[in-house]
């Protein structure tokens, strides 16, 4: 039967009842699960202990948000035991300005976009399960309406990711990532990070009271789905609804056309605004 280490970081502990009743859903494996926190909680331990008894609970460092957890965590297991990897963590709410791949999602529709094509229901879980079987180079799956790709415009996309991949070794073709780091993937990619020489605490800055963008907790937001696409493998979009997904699908057809007849961008590290107009491109002060 295979293995899952399965990693949820809750930093909002009023989510910890929700992600124990997706947790309940993880079926047809044998399963670990670890839990990181930045600040232990008896409650919020007792309730993880009575749902699973033989929980990993581990208080960590505030750094990288969820990154720097889940990368606490590899460092301290033996990978090899590990078939797959699912990583979850509790997620604020949204405003109503919050948009990605044109979709709004306020409220908790993010952490709901991310969390329920893994484990909605015992069903999907069993069909991931499922399609790692059948489809030897798929490396990851993830939600195909968070699964977007780099952007020009922010920090983290430009230099600053192109040289923590070099950096790392790292020959990446296909620079799409899961935003927000919701995955169930293959465990070997992520032995990277269990090499203390290359990925370390120091890396990662404490967190910031705004969310800031650029920061190196972002980058591996980047990398952690990047990694699986360098080791060889291809992610795998998981659909459950089906009218988003098309709007996506559609609207990443027709989105270069319209940007090249009209569109306003940041470019750059310097976060240049460029317009551009019938194909021709004109900064603005």
């Amino acid at each position: 039967m295979k293995k899952v280490l399965v990693h949820l970081h809750i930093y909002y502990r009023d989510q910890t009842d929700y992600f124990i009743g997706k947790l309940s859903n993880i079926c047809g494996c044998e399963w670990d699960l670890y839990v990181t926190m930045t600040e232990l909680n008896s409650e919020t331990e007792s309730k993880l202990l009575s749902f699973k008894p033989d929980a990993h609970i581990m208080k960590v460092e505030n750094r990288g948000y969820d990154v720097w957890p889940f990368i606490r965590v590899l460092k301290s297991v033996d990978l090899d035991k590990y078939d797959y990897i699912l990583k979850l963590h509790t997620k604020n709410r949204s405003d109503a300005s919050s948009r990605i791949n044109g979709l709004s999602l306020d409220n908790y529709k993010w952490r709901d976009e991310l969390v329920d094509p893994l484990l909605k229901s015992k069903k999907i879980f069993l069909k991931l399960l499922d399609n790692f079987d059948r489809y030897p180079e798929v490396g990851l799956m993830c939600s195909h309406l968070l699964y977007k790709h780099i952007s020009n415009g922010l920090k983290e996309d430009m230099s600053k990711l192109d040289n923590e991949l070099k950096r790392l070794g790292l020959n990446v073709k296909d620079k799409k990532f899961c935003a927000g780091t919701m995955f169930i993937a293959r465990s070997a990619p992520y032995k990277l990070f269990q090499n203390d020489g290359l990925i370390d605490i120091g890396l990662f800055s404490d967190i910031p009271h705004s969310h800031s963008i650029g920061s190196m907790a972002h980058v591996y937001e980047r990398i952690l789905t990047m990694v699986v696409n360098a080791a060889g493998y291809k992610v795998k979009p998981i659909i459950i609804d089906w009218v988003k997904s098309i709007y996506i699908i559609v609207a990443y057809s027709v989105q270069p056309v319209f940007q090249k007849i009209f569109s306003i961008r940041r470019q750059g590290e310097d976060r240049i605004k460029i317009l551009t107009l019938f194909g021709f491109r004109f900064k603005i002060k």
